[in-house]
Formats: structure tokens, C-alpha cells, sequence
């Protein structure tokens, strides 16, 4: 559950609208209730802007500077251009030091992550705990009987639990 012994990890990976980013965002609502603070990273598999044309942090990014920081005061982003394509994982938790969990969305072929597999019947797709490394829990809306400890969509408190409190 920790990349290194910094900050306490999970991925959550599946297929394309299996639930995962409902799962993500109540596991966030339950925690935040809880009071424990949590940082979420999202995989991105093509390019992204945060800002949009016209606007400042726009301008002044495309005319070429390396990190470009927006602050309000309520919300802090910034933007890194990368230089190469490898993503960092170490860097990513450092950069969220100060959450007390950090859940990785998708990063299925990061091996170190411990994963957790979110799955619907509807897909019918193959499991990925099958192919993919490091995955130790489902949820799931089936009944087979996995080799890996199973949840279903709605038991966000079991989830969390497990995530959070059981592996500390």
C-alpha cells in the first residue's frame, strides 16, 4: 500500500467505464467525511491543457516556460512541460507528500502500485488481476468466486477500510 515510505497508495485500474472513477470519487467523499486527506492522480493517455486559449496562463505557457503555477485563494495548479516521456512515480508522490492517501486512477502496468480492479458484468471484458501485477482486490457486480478479495460497488466503507486502515 506505499510506494517507498512516504505516502500511503492505491491504483485504482479497469477497463473504460467500468466504474472507476465513481468508485474514486466516493471513496473521496468517504475519507474527506473521515477527515483524512486525499490526493488523487489521474492517468492521462493523450494530452491535456488545463487552461485554454486567450487566457494568461495560457499565453505565457506556450511561450515557452517550463512550469507555469495558477493561485487563487482557493486553489493552487501548476503546469510542468515534460521533457520526456516516463512518468515519475516517485515525483508524483513527493509532489502530494502532505496527502494522507493518494490514489492513483489507471497506472495498470506500474507494478510497485498495489492495485485495485474495478469490473461490471456489462463489459465483458476479461479480468485484469489475470494479466496485470500487483492487483489485490475487486469490485465487482458478479458472483464468481475470485482468487483475490472481492467487493461489490456499494460496500464503500468495506473498501476504504481495507485501503486505508486494514494495511497500514
Amino acid at each position: 500500500m506505499y510506494y517507498g515510505d512516504k505516502v500511503k497508495t492505491i491504483a485504482v485500474i479497469g477497463w473504460k467505464n467500468s466504474g472507476k472513477t465513481t468508485l474514486v470519487s466516493n471513496l473521496v467523499k468517504f475519507f474527506k467525511e473521515n477527515k483524512i486527506k486525499v490526493g488523487v492522480v489521474k492517468h492521462a493517455h493523450h494530452s491535456f491543457d488545463i487552461d485554454h486559449p486567450n487566457t494568461d496562463s495560457y499565453k505565457i505557457r506556450k511561450s515557452g516556460a517550463y512550469k507555469t503555477t495558477l493561485v487563487s485563494d482557493k486553489r493552487l495548479a501548476f503546469i510542468e512541460e515534460k521533457a520526456e516521456s516516463h512518468i515519475n512515480l516517485e515525483r508524483l508522490i513527493e509532489i502530494n507528500k502532505d496527502c494522507d492517501l493518494l490514489i492513483f486512477e489507471g497506472f495498470k502496468r506500474f507494478d510497485d502500485l498495489i492495485k485495485l480492479e474495478v469490473s461490471l458484468q456489462k463489459n465483458n471484458k476479461d479480468y485484469l488481476y489475470k494479466s496485470i501485477n500487483n492487483v489485490k482486490y475487486i469490485v465487482t457486480d458478479d458472483n464468481i468466486d475470485h482468487p483475490i478479495q472481492t467487493f461489490n460497488h456499494s460496500q464503500i466503507e468495506k473498501i476504504a477500510s481495507k485501503i486505508y486502515y486494514e494495511n497500514s
